[in-house]
């Protein structure tokens, strides 16, 4: 494999192996995992949706603070990357408000609930997002923000059809569609750290695991997000019974 040259960037073949590895990540979830397998094929109403929108509000709350954690905890001066990190943190501020505000879309007053609190299996997520942001080889984290930052070309199908089977606006899906075009470039600047810090086998070991690890913990995540809807559409106790007014249960 050669390298590659993309915008004027030249791209080494370990890198081009990261992506394939994230393309067969990737692949593998959407053909195997639960949730994919029902938004594609199942029916479900805005609930659904609600759950997600409350776990994702919780876990991207947490990115920007263990992004900064990461440039805090490095012990090379490495200062365009540590620069980065501060700056990536800035950037992903206030993120987790365009969930609430698509949570809110749905026909929910703001007054109406009290956030609850996450499911385990997104705390489980988040605490290993800070595991990896302040122990071991400080470019790891890299491997979370590869698939985040660049996971619509993944979901679309997935996008659309929650898009038509609730009717969304556009407007309802900002954190989905708005946030899409901001992390273009934050993609784009992913894709430049990994590509010109990592030197190392330990290095691109470390990245390519923590992006296996996390994305296979989002994935569950999203399991549980389908448990617990499938439950509450079923009459179960539930920490998301106030969703059960936007289908008049």
């Amino acid at each position: 494999m050669t390298t590659q040259t993309i915008n004027n960037k030249t791209f080494t073949p370990r890198f081009q192996e990261l992506k394939k590895t994230r393309d067969t990540e990737w692949a593998g979830i959407l053909e195997n995992a639960k949730w994919a397998h029902f938004i594609l094929h199942d029916t479900f109403d805005a609930r659904f949706y609600g759950i997600y929108l409350i776990e994702t509000y919780h876990y991207v709350m947490h990115n920007p603070k263990h992004q900064a954690l990461v440039g805090a905890h490095m012990k090379e001066k490495v200062f365009k990357y540590i620069k980065f990190c501060f700056e990536h943190a800035e950037e992903e501020t206030g993120h987790e408000m365009m969930a609430l505000h698509d949570l809110l879309s749905l026909g929910l007053a703001k007054d109406s609930f009290r956030m609850p609190d996450p499911h385990p299996d997104t705390e489980v997520f988040i605490a290993y997002l800070y595991w990896i942001s302040t122990n071991g080889n400080s470019l790891q984290r890299l491997g979370y923000s590869f698939w985040a930052e660049d996971s619509y070309q993944y979901i679309r199908a997935l996008m659309d059809r929650v898009q038509t089977t609730l009717n969304l606006q556009k407007s309802q899906m900002t954190f989905l569609v708005s946030h899409a075009t901001i992390d273009e470039k934050h993609a784009e600047e992913i894709d430049e750290m990994i590509n010109e810090f990592c030197k190392t086998a330990d290095d691109w070991q470390a990245v390519e695991k923590v992006l296996k690890t996390s994305l296979a913990l989002q994935s569950k995540m999203l399991d549980s997000v389908l448990e617990e809807y499938l439950n509450l559409k079923n009459g179960g106790e539930s920490r998301y019974h106030f969703l059960n007014s936007l289908v008049g249960a």
